[in-house]
C-alpha cells in the first residue's frame, strides 16, 4: 500500500469508526462487522499504523460511550482480541484495551449475552498471549473472575456458560495460573467438587459444577491435595449421575489417575471403580468402560467383559429371554468395540453373530424367527465396519453368508455399500480358502448370490445402488490389482463391463463414478479384457469421453472425463492413434479451459504442467527423450508439417492455455497458474540460455530450433514474465473487498443516513 492509498484508507477507517460510535449507527447485516474485522486484522501490521487509523482512539471512546450499540461493542471487544494476539503493543495501547475490557466486564448488563460471549472468548485468547501479565496490570482481575463465576451460578445461557467455562479452563494453563486471584478461584472450584450433593438428587450437573470438573479434567495436577475426597465424589457421580454426568466423572477420573499414578494403583481405587461399574445399568457402564479402557486402572479383560456383555447376552442358550440385551446396549457395545479397536476372536464371533441376527431372511417377513435386531441398519453398519477391518478365519464364511443375504434384500444403499466394502476386504482370503474349492461348502453359492445382486443393482431404479456398484469395481481394481484370483472373479462376473457402460447413465454422479472406474481399468494390465468384452477399441472410448467433456451438462462427469483423458495421454499415448492424441490436446486447449467449473480448469492446469515437465525432463535427460508422446515447440512449424508429424502436443499450446487461465475469474485457478508459471519461467530461461550459448555441434536439444520456433520460445518467455508480474501486482486471487479494502468502508458509510437526508438512492443491499 503506497503513501497515497495508505492515507485514503486511514481516513476512511476513521470515518467508519465515527459512524460506529454514533447513535445513528444501525447495521442490520452483521456480516459487515465480520468483514470489517477481517479487513482490519489483515491491514494492521504495526501498532503505529493501528494508531494512525484511529483504532486506539476508537477503542478508548467505545469504553466511555454509553450509547454505543451492542453489535459495535461486540466488534470493539473482538478487535481487541485480534490486535493483542497479533501485534507487539506498547504499554499505553495495552492500557487502553484493558480499560475497555474491564468496563465491558464490570459495567455492562449481563443481559447483553452476545457482548459477554465475545468478552470471555476474547479473554480466553488474551490469557495465552505473552503480554497477559502486563495486560492485567490495569484491570481488577479479581472482580472479573468473580463476575465470571457468578454468571455460571446464574445459569443464564448455555452459550454464555460455555464461553465462561472455556475462559476459566484456559486460565489454569496460562501465566496467570500462579496469581493469587487464580488460586482463590481454584479453592472455590475444589470446594464445589468436594461438597457435591451426595444425596442422589443432583443427577444433572450445574454449569458451575461442570466447569469445576472440566478444570479438573484439563489440569488434574492442581487437585493433588484433594485426591481422596475428589475420588469419592467422582465414584458417587458415576453411580447416581445421568449418563452424561457419569461419563464426565469417568473422564475426570481418567485424568486424575494419570496424574497420580501411584495412588491410582491402590486396591481401594480399583475396588471403588469396579463397584461403581457393577452398580450402574448396562448402558451407563458401557460409557464408563469406554473412557477407562485406555487406562491401566482395571484389567483389560475386566473392561472387555463389561463392553462385550450386551453381545454375549445374545446367546439364548446361556441366558433366559429376560436377560436378552436391548438394541441401544448392543449398538453402544459395537460402537465401543470399533472405537477402541478391540480385535480379538471372541469379539469377532460376537459381532458376526449380531450381523447374522440382522439379516433380512425370508422367514423374518412372515414373523417366523423374527427378532428386534432384524433389518436394523444401525447395527449392520457397525458390524460391517468392524468386520471390514478385522475378521478371523473362524467366522469368515459366516460373514460372507450374512453379506449375501443382506445385499439380496436390503433397500438401503448405505448398507449395500458397507457390505461391498467388507466383501472387498475378505474376498482374497475367501477365494484362496479350501472351503471355496470344496463342493460341499456354501461359500460358492453365497458368492454367486452376491454376484447376482451386484449385477442386478447395476440396473437398479435408485441411482445410489448403481453408483455403489461402479465404486465396488474400482475398489477391487485399486486394492487387489496384483491378486489374480480376485480380478478373475470380477472379470467372470463382467462387473467391469457393466460399470464402464454406465458412462451414459442418466444420473451425473453415476456417470462420474463410471468414468473413474473406466480410468482405473484402462490404466491396469487388464484393459485388454475390457476392450475385448466390450467389443471396442481404446480410440473409440477416447472419442466417447471427449463428447462427455464437450457436451455433459454436469460438472462431476466432466471432471472425471478430464482426469481420464489426462492420464490416458500421459500413460497410454503409445496405444492411441495420432488423431486421438491430437483431439485430446485440442480439447485441453479449447473447450476445457473455458469450462464453467473451476475444478475442471485445475485439471487442465495439471495436464499442461505435466506435459511441460515431461518436455523439459526429456530435453535434459537423453534417456527419457525417446517417448511415444511427441512434444514440439509449435504445431505451425513448417518442418513438422514437412515431416508429417501428427498426434503431437506443443509447448506453445501449453503456455498459451496457462497464460489464459492466469487471468481466470476464479481465484483458485489463477493462483495455481501463477505458482506454476514461476518454475516454468525459470526452466525456460535456463533452456534459452543453454541454446543461445551452444554451438551447432554441442546443442543437445531435441526441440526444433528453426527461426520460427526460436522466435516463438522467446516470445512465450516474455509473455510469461509479463503475465507473472501482472498477476502478482493485480492481486487477482482476492475478493473485491480483499483487493480494495476501501470499497468495504464505502459500503458501510453508505448506511450512515445522518448526512444524506434519507436519500434512498444511497441504500445498498447487504446480501
Amino acid at each position: 500500500m503506497d503513501t497515497m492509498n495508505e492515507q485514503e484508507y486511514c481516513k476512511k477507517v476513521q470515518e467508519v469508526f465515527e459512524f460506529l460510535l454514533s447513535s445513528s449507527c444501525n447495521i442490520h447485516d452483521d456480516t459487515l462487522y465480520h468483514k470489517l474485522l477481517d479487513s482490519l486484522n489483515g491491514k494492521m501490521i504495526t501498532s503505529e499504523f493501528a494508531e494512525s487509523c484511529g483504532v486506539i482512539d476508537f477503542l478508548q471512546r467505545a469504553g466511555n460511550n454509553t450509547d454505543i450499540s451492542p453489535d459495535t461493542l461486540v466488534f470493539a471487544v473482538q478487535l481487541v482480541e485480534k490486535l493483542v494476539s497479533k501485534l507487539e503493543l506498547p504499554g499505553i495501547h495495552l492500557d487502553t484495551m484493558s480499560v475497555l475490557i474491564e468496563t465491558v466486564a464490570l459495567r455492562t448488563s449481563v443481559d447483553n449475552l452476545s457482548v459477554f460471549c465475545a468478552l470471555f472468548t476474547t479473554l480466553k485468547t488474551i490469557l495465552q498471549c505473552p503480554c497477559i501479565k502486563e495486560f492485567c496490570l490495569n484491570i481488577d482481575f479479581q472482580d472479573i473472575l468473580k463476575k465470571s463465576f457468578d454468571i455460571l451460578k446464574e445459569e443464564r445461557s448455555i452459550f454464555l456458560s460455555r464461553a465462561v467455562s472455556e475462559f476459566i479452563c484456559s486460565l489454569f494453563s496460562s501465566k496467570m495460573a500462579e496469581s493469587q486471584e487464580a488460586k482463590k478461584l481454584l479453592k472455590e472450584l475444589q470446594t464445589i467438587i468436594v461438597n457435591f450433593d451426595r444425596d442422589g438428587s443432583q443427577r444433572v450437573l450445574s454449569p458451575s459444577t461442570l466447569c469445576s470438573l472440566r478444570v479438573l479434567e484439563k489440569a488434574p495436577h492442581l487437585f493433588n491435595d484433594s485426591f481422596a475426597e475428589i475420588l469419592d465424589v467422582l465414584i458417587i457421580l458415576m453411580k447416581i449421575g445421568s449418563t452424561q454426568s457419569s461419563t464426565t466423572a469417568a473422564r475426570c477420573l481418567h485424568s486424575l489417575c494419570l496424574q497420580c499414578q501411584d495412588r491410582a494403583k491402590s486396591g481401594r481405587v480399583k475396588s471403588l471403580v469396579t463397584e461403581a461399574i457393577e452398580t450402574v445399568d448396562i448402558v451407563k457402564g458401557l460409557h464408563i468402560a469406554k473412557v477407562l479402557y485406555p487406562l491401566q486402572l482395571l484389567e483389560r479383560s475386566s473392561l472387555e467383559n463389561i463392553i462385550l456383555k450386551p453381545l454375549q447376552m445374545l446367546d439364548k442358550t446361556n441366558h433366559s429371554p429376560a436377560m436378552h440385551s436391548s438394541l441401544p446396549a448392543v449398538s453402544l457395545s459395537l460402537t465401543i468395540v470399533n472405537d477402541c479397536n478391540i480385535q480379538k476372536l471372541e469379539v469377532c464371533k460376537c459381532v458376526a453373530e449380531v450381523l447374522k441376527m440382522t439379516e433380512n431372511r425370508h422367514d423374518d417377513f412372515t414373523g417366523s424367527g423374527c427378532n428386534s435386531f432384524t433389518g436394523s441398519s444401525k447395527l449392520q453398519i457397525k458390524c460391517l465396519d468392524y468386520l471390514g477391518s478385522y475378521t478371523s478365519k473362524e467366522v469368515m464364511l459366516s460373514v460372507i453368508s450374512s453379506i449375501s443375504n443382506i445385499v439380496s434384500y436390503t433397500t438401503e444403499h448405505m448398507i449395500y455399500g458397507k457390505c461391498l466394502q467388507c466383501l472387498c476386504q475378505l474376498l482374497p482370503e475367501v477365494l484362496c480358502s479350501s472351503c471355496y474349492s470344496s463342493e460341499t461348502s456354501t461359500v460358492r453359492s453365497d458368492l454367486s448370490k452376491i454376484k447376482e445382486s451386484v449385477q442386478r443393482n447395476f440396473c437398479s431404479v435408485e441411482w445410489e445402488f448403481r453408483d455403489t456398484s461402479c465404486e465396488f469395481v474400482r475398489n477391487l481394481m485399486d486394492k487387489h490389482k496384483d491378486k489374480e484370483g480376485v480380478i478373475q472373479w470380477m472379470l467372470d462376473s463382467r462387473f467391469h463391463v457393466f460399470a464402464c457402460q454406465a458412462v451414459g447413465d442418466g444420473e451425473s454422479y453415476v456417470r462420474a463414478t463410471s468414468l473413474s472406474t473406466l480410468q482405473t481399468v484402462l490404466l491396469s494390465s487388464y484393459r485388454t479384457n475390457l476392450l475385448q468384452d466390450m467389443n471396442t477399441t481404446i480410440d473409440e472410448i477416447i472419442s466417447q469421453i471427449l463428447d462427455v467433456c464437450k457436451t455433459d451438462s454436469e460438472a462431476f462427469p466432466r471432471r472425471s472425463a478430464a482426469r481420464l483423458l489426462h492420464h490416458c495421454l500421459l500413460d497410454l499415448s503409445y496405444l492411441l492413434h495420432p488423431e486421438s492424441i491430437q483431439c485430446i490436446a485440442q480439447c485441453f486447449s479449447t473447450s476445457l479451459p473455458s469450462d464453467f467449473d473451476w475444478e475442471v480448469k485445475l485439471i487442465v492446469v495439471e495436464f499442461w504442467c505435466a506435459i511441460l515437465k515431461r518436455c523439459f525432463d526429456a530435453d535434459l535427460d537423453k534417456e527419457t527423450s525417446n517417448q511415444p508422446l511427441g512434444i514440439v515447440v509449435s504445431l505451425d512449424c513448417l518442418k513438422n508439417e514437412k515431416d508429417g508429424k501428427r498426434g503431437y502436443v506443443s509447448i506453445s499450446s501449453a503456455i498459451n492455455v496457462l497464460l489464459k487461465l492466469s487471468c481466470d475469474y476464479d481465484p483458485s485457478v489463477s493462483e495455481r497458474v501463477c505458482q506454476e508459471l514461476c518454475w516454468i519461467c525459470e526452466t525456460l530461461e535456463k533452456f534459452v540460455l543453454k541454446i543461445s550459448s551452444a554451438t551447432n555441434d554441442d546443442n543437445r536439444s531435441d526441440w526444433c530450433m528453426c527461426a520460427h520456433c526460436s522466435q516463438l520460445i522467446t516470445e512465450l518467455l516474455n509473455r510469461m514474465t509479463e503475465g507473472k508480474e501482472k498477476t502478482r501486482n493485480d492481486s487477482v486471487f482476492k475478493t473485491d473487498y480483499d483487493s480494495n479494502a476501501v470499497s468495504l468502508l464505502d459500503d458501510i458509510l453508505l448506511l450512515d443516513r445522518s448526512h444524506d437526508n434519507n436519500d434512498e438512492d444511497n441504500a445498498i443491499d447487504c446480501y
